[in-house]
């Protein structure tokens, strides 16, 4: 862990945008703790946060 600044607002960010989506709770979850764990792992705040390409094909 380097940063955890933005990891709260990374996790409800990716789990909101992916509900609006339609995706089902679960799906959500687990793009948002994965989102966060990522920024977690990076220095800054808005700069920490990945962008959906780096997450995968699931969103």
């Amino acid at each position: 862990m380097i940063d955890t600044t933005a990891a709260g607002d990374t996790f409800l960010g990716y789990f909101l945008s992916m509900i609006s989506q339609k995706a089902d709770i679960k799906s959500a979850l687990n793009i948002a703790s994965k989102a966060a764990s990522i920024a977690v792992s990076r220095k800054g705040s808005s700069s920490s946060i990945p962008i959906s390409e780096v997450l995968g094909k699931e969103v």
